[in-house]
């Protein structure tokens, strides 16, 4: 997991008042005030980006605004949490809808964190739901204040956040291994993108080392007379990933997308597969999936991938052709594809042994 708390290593909470959720109709507050020692790397002057936001065992992605107030002497003091822009979605007009639909008559609180990447994190409970009897057993919250490390309490706080980010922010993570993949992204930071990144190189080479298994032991069985694992050292760069020769003298090319989640995880193709499958008399895509820790990896195997590639190409050639006649170059293209497709066809599932 790659969502780490930052360096400051402190978590903020506070029962939020009236004024807080705008619910008292003298107030015209727009903001939730925080506290100076908590989100220090944030820029002094007003601003907006984007952040998590953690409520009832989901996470969003979600702009909001924050400011701190400017001192005489040119310091800065008090950092809030703003709504934002007129008629603005932020993390805090969430927050007031969200109590305002729920239950505006109960406690509500919230904690806040800043992450490695330099993220802001937000999660709202209230005192109805089992997150407040989880955290109640770790810190007071009938005070507000903070939790530094070092403290017992931080640890065990710690872990409480992570397996909810964990558990909660599984689509957020499934997300980044495909836009990881793309290379760039507005909704998340270039640090997250590297992290998934990262994470991602390391799930396709497990793929691929399961398939090497996999193509050993029909090579034992003598299903198979050999096979080659052109990644198996250093990344080849090529649009296939194994070779194999059938007891019929039959070549196949292989390429393995590989996902720690579903099967319907999307899938990333480039130009260059595409161009590539269409020359090719045998390619298969080998969809390798169920990587987590608690599941047993498996296997779909889609023989034909023809007539996908062949519905892409056209697309291709033409804005390559379009865009040469301005003296652009098309170099590299890339492609989410569900597998559920009705271009490609997958047989049924196969067990592989780590």
């Amino acid at each position: 997991m790659f969502f780490k708390l930052h360096g400051e290593g402190k978590i903020g909470y506070k029962k939020l008042t009236s004024p807080d959720l705008g619910l008292k109709s003298s107030s015209h507050q727009s903001h939730i005030g925080l506290y100076d020692d908590i989100l220090t790397f944030l820029p002094n002057q007003n601003f907006e980006d984007l952040g998590m936001f953690i409520y009832n065992n989901n996470i969003e992605s979600l702009n909001y605004a924050f400011g701190r107030i400017q001192n005489s002497d040119d310091t800065f003091r008090s950092p809030n949490l703003k709504t934002g822009g007129r008629e603005a979605i932020s993390i805090l007009s969430v927050i007031r809808t969200t109590v305002k639909e729920v239950n505006p008559n109960i406690n509500w609180y919230l904690m806040w964190f800043g992450l490695e990447s330099e993220v802001a994190v937000f999660f709202l409970f209230n005192e109805n739901e089992n997150d407040y009897l989880e955290i109640s057993k770790i810190i007071d919250l009938k005070k507000s204040g903070r939790v530094d490390r070092g403290e017992y309490s931080f640890g065990l706080l710690l872990t409480l956040l992570e397996n909810k980010v964990n558990t909660s922010g599984k689509k957020i993570i499934e997300d980044l291994e495909i836009i990881s993949q793309l290379g760039t992204s507005k909704k998340y930071k270039a640090f997250d993108l590297r992290a998934a990144n990262l994470l991602f190189q390391e799930t396709g080479k497990k793929g691929e080392e399961l398939i090497a298994q996999y193509l050993e032991n029909l090579k034992f069985k003598k299903q198979i007379v050999s096979f080659t694992w052109y990644n198996q050292n250093i990344e080849s760069g090529l649009p296939y990933d194994f070779h194999l020769q059938t007891i019929d003298q039959q070549a196949i090319y292989i390429d393995v997308k590989t996902t720690k989640y579903k099967f319907e995880q999307p899938m990333i193709f480039s130009n260059q597969e595409f161009e590539f499958i269409s020359s090719t008399p045998v390619y298969n895509i080998y969809r390798v999936f169920d990587l987590s820790d608690e599941m047993t990896p498996k296997l779909k195997i889609c023989r034909d991938s023809k007539q996908m590639a062949n519905r892409v190409n056209p697309y291709f050639e033409n804005l390559k052709n379009s865009l040469a006649t301005d003296s652009i170059k098309l170099q590299t293209a890339k492609m989410i594809i569900e597998p559920s497709s009705e271009f490609l066809h997958f047989e049924n599932e196969i067990l592989l042994t780590n």
